[in-house]
């Protein structure tokens, strides 16, 4: 028996402290009562009285309240409702309060950040006008009407409501559903006394649990909207597609005139081949004209040119496998350079004589390159190519503008507008791949055959956007492709425009039109097969002094390898042997008598990328952790209901 004392005493304690420590407090909804007020214009004026018991867990200052602002009508489409917050209290005085756009609708925050609630009971009525809620039907109306909404955070004890029709009418039927999302159970009750219709719940509604109530009403009570009415509510159902629809057609529009006007190419004239390049141009130039501006960030011009100055004495180039040195020669004479091949001794001279193209060396070879393309543009902007950039900056402004009035003015929720750069990302790649297409068909391809290929390939890249982008918002936000597909098309075709028509926009001159032909005559001489270039009449014949004369146009144009190529087939042939046992270009250090167009072929393609892989690479910006550096509102998630 006495062993029995420490157990009963252990028992008596604990009853003891359990009596003495303070019962855990709960935050939930004490009462949740809202009287709807319909008029004969079928507008709602709603005071919801919210009764909570706040413990500073949850509802430190206050209360949240989420209304959505969409709803699907009968033919199960997304319509916009409209929403007028008029008034709110807390414990019968007026409340600070704000609202936000969420996701499909609004949320108004009650309270101040400033002032943190004490513990208790509070009372909060929220008085706010809806419209578009009434339902119209063949033999009723009815009000369809969720009265607490099923994302409440907090268990609601009771929940009851009130509906009054407009004088005279009187309530025909009322139905009442609680529970969660697409429950059907029926625990609530609900009276009817002429215009008034009182529903109420008779067990607690859980955490995303709500109170929904039908009120039948007589035919002709609430007016149907009327035509002025119902085509205000036509636009702001869709003018996120309007607006967006119209943008692509102006952008578009506006495009498509002035590239008849300025961006039309020229006719091109024959192309025969040729062994020289026309007018005298220089191998940079020949780029230049060539790309409608330099390629390959002008790297590949600057290779030509070295290899040009090379082959006439004036340097010496060097291949050192990681780097390549270009050591000025002796040579002086007062024979004027090309412009670019100026600037380029220039950037010998100062360097000493000696020009090492290294990472090491990264900053004076990015120095020179801007020096180089300077030195050119300069004496030959617009002379061959106008690029046509002010109407360009002119429809980039037309569609920022556009794109602008579509966030601003286009009803779209925001995960919808943050979304949208789903069709920029893809429309921007999808422009780009048409473009580099329409570029590689530009070489024996007509011009409508260009501009066909751009476009073909350009808004098949636009259906693909349409498509990827309509799923991501769907997975996302729980909308429905069909709905959004018009903005998303709108929004990536603005962009894909832009991206296309910055291209097609320049135009040669009909100097540089003529020129690109006797350019595209020099690209066909340098790539046929042997045995049709000597079928031509008056060709040179085939020599190292030929072969090195055209190497640095050959680089210029991409077909240095296929003209390498052709010198090295010369001279393994019988009647060039003793000239391949004998050649040796002093102005190359590298070869080593073998496989000649392999290794110069090789050399000089390869030029262009290894002085840009030598360019220093900006730094990017510093990221942190989010253990070292985060902040409210980094990283992802977000969202909720309730209090805050």
């Amino acid at each position: 028996m006495p062993a029995r004392w420490p157990a009963r005493l252990g028992f008596a304690l604990l009853f003891l402290l359990t009596a003495v420590l303070p019962a855990a407090a709960e935050e939930y909804i004490r009462a949740y009562h809202s009287d709807v007020t319909i008029a004969a214009d079928g507008e709602l004026t709603v005071a919801e009285t919210i009764t909570v018991n706040a413990e500073g867990d949850r509802i430190k200052r206050g209360i949240f309240r989420d209304f959505p602002l969409t709803m699907k009508n009968a033919d199960g489409r997304t319509m916009r409702v409209g929403f007028e917050m008029i008034s709110l209290t807390r414990d019968g005085r007026p409340e600070e309060w704000r609202t936000e756009s969420i996701t499909g609708g609004m949320r108004i925050y009650a309270g101040s950040s400033d002032v943190m609630l004490r513990n208790g009971q509070h009372t909060y009525v929220l008085t706010y006008r809806t419209d578009r809620q009434i339902r119209f039907f063949g033999d009723h109306d009815e009000l369809y009407w969720n009265v607490t909404g099923n994302g409440w955070q907090f268990r609601i004890a009771n929940a009851s409501a009130r509906v009054t029709l407009p004088d005279g009418a009187e309530v025909t039927k009322t139905d009442a559903f609680t529970g969660p999302i697409g429950s059907t159970a029926r625990n609530a009750r609900s009276q009817q006394d002429g215009s008034i219709a009182i529903f109420a719940t008779d067990r607690p509604l859980g955490e995303q649990e709500g109170l929904t109530i039908v009120v039948g009403i007589p035919k002709g009570v609430v007016a149907p909207a009327s035509e002025a009415q119902a085509s205000a509510w036509w636009w702001r159902d869709n003018a996120g597609t309007i607006i967006a629809a119209a943008g692509l057609v102006l952008v578009l529009l506006y495009y498509g005139i002035f590239w008849m006007r300025v961006g039309r190419d020229p006719p091109a004239g024959v192309v025969v081949p040729r062994w020289d390049a026309p007018d005298g141009l220089s191998p940079a130039l020949v780029n230049y004209i060539d790309n409608k501006g330099f390629s390959g960030g002008g790297w590949t011009a600057f290779s030509a040119s070295a290899l040009d100055l090379a082959v006439k004495g004036y340097v010496v180039l060097e291949d050192l496998k990681n780097s390549i040195t270009i050591s000025r020669t002796a040579k002086r004479d007062n024979k004027p350079v090309p412009t670019g091949q100026a600037a380029v001794l220039r950037s010998l001279d100062d360097a000493g004589g000696r020009f090492v193209i290294d990472r090491a060396n990264g900053v004076n070879v990015q120095a020179a390159g801007k020096t180089f393309r300077q030195a050119i543009e300069k004496e030959h902007r617009g002379k061959y190519y106008h690029a046509n950039r002010g109407p360009v900056i002119g429809g980039v402004l037309l569609s920022a503008l556009a794109l602008f009035a579509v966030v601003a003015f286009g009803n779209l929720e925001p995960d919808m507008i943050a979304s949208l750069i789903v069709p920029v990302f893809f429309a921007v790649f999808f422009g780009i791949m048409a473009v580099g297409f329409g570029r590689g068909l530009r070489r024996g391809s007509s011009l409508f055959s260009k501009i066909v290929s751009i476009v073909i390939l350009g808004f098949v890249g636009l259906v693909a956007v349409s498509i990827a982008s309509a799923t991501l918002i769907a997975l996302l936000a729980e909308m429905t492709g069909d709905e959004h597909w018009p903005v998303l098309v709108s929004v990536g075709g603005i962009v894909l425009a832009n991206v296309i028509f910055f291209v097609l926009m320049g135009a040669p001159t009909p100097l540089g039109r003529k020129l690109m032909d006797g350019i595209e005559g020099l690209r066909t001489y340098l790539t046929l097969a042997e045995k049709d270039r000597m079928n031509m009449a008056g060709v040179p014949t085939m020599s190292p002094q030929h072969f090195e004369t055209l190497l640095p146009y050959a680089v210029a144009l991409g077909v240095e390898k296929p003209w390498s190529t052709a010198f090295e087939t010369w001279l393994a042939s019988a009647a060039a042997g003793a000239a391949a046992a004998a050649y040796h270009p002093a102005w190359y250090a590298g070869y080593d008598g073998s496989h000649f167009g392999d290794r110069i072929g090789g050399f000089s393609s390869s030029m262009a990328s290894t002085i840009a892989s030598t360019i220093p690479a900006p730094q990017s910006s510093s990221t942190s952790s989010g253990f070292s550096g985060g902040s409210s509102g980094g990283g992802g998630g977000g969202g909720g209901g309730g209090g805050w």
